[in-house]
């Protein structure tokens, strides 16, 4: 069973994610910000992160770039969730470190796909 974090500060989205991952065999964890993102990461050491940019206290760039530091969190795969498609944004996702991106809205097919992709099975 793999391990992914979500890192995302609305509520509504939260609750999608988790319905949409209850029929996987995924152990899933959620933070509502990049800082207590961090700490779960660190703590649950999951397979894949998936994380908003746009976040209060951390944002997701500046989260990844602290994982990226941190040489037992640095080889963790990111996933940016963003409602940019603007290319630029999308460069700066990867500019961040993050082997993938999915804009929003997306859908729960996507980003269970999105997640077989990157996590263990």
């Amino acid at each position: 069973m793999s391990k992914v974090v979500f890192c995302e500060d609305d509520p509504m989205i939260r609750k999608l994610v988790e319905t949409a991952m209850r029929a996987t065999t995924h152990e899933v964890h959620f933070a509502e910000n990049g800082a207590k993102g961090l700490a779960l990461i660190d703590r649950v050491r999951p397979d894949v992160v998936f994380s908003d940019v746009a976040m209060p206290e951390m944002d997701g760039f500046a989260m990844a770039d602290a994982m990226h530091a941190e040489p037992a969190l640095a080889h963790i795969p990111i996933v940016f969730i963003t409602a940019s498609v603007q290319r630029e944004q999308i460069d700066e996702c990867f500019r961040h470190g993050a082997v993938g991106h999915i804009a929003k809205p997306f859908t729960m097919t996507e980003l269970r796909a999105r997640v077989a992709q990157f996590a263990k099975s």
